[in-house]
């Protein structure tokens, strides 16, 4: 599974992100509420940077399911239903 801090990107590219939570298969709040917008056990939180120039640096945060995501070695993150959505074949 991901962990928090592992570097990964979206499938179709962009830039380098971290990942700054993963959600569990609990009875948070957080997850409950990751649950009613659709994500599950296995789904991050990320942030980047985005350097406009030298002094305006722009955070993001957004919440990604695994599915979309890879690690920077082109490695899938695992999901938590086993397999990965692409049509392979």
């Amino acid at each position: 599974m991901a962990k928090e801090g592992d570097i990964v990107i979206l499938k179709s590219g962009g830039p380098n992100m971290v990942i700054t939570y993963v959600f569990k298969d609990s009875e948070g709040s957080r997850e409950k509420s990751a649950a009613i917008k659709g994500f599950k056990a296995g789904d991050v939180s990320c942030e980047w940077k985005e350097y406009i120039d030298e002094s305006n640096i722009k955070t993001h945060k957004e919440t990604f399911k695994a599915a979309m995501l890879i690690y920077e070695d082109g490695t899938p993150l695992p999901t938590d239903g086993g397999g990965d959505d692409d049509d392979d074949w």
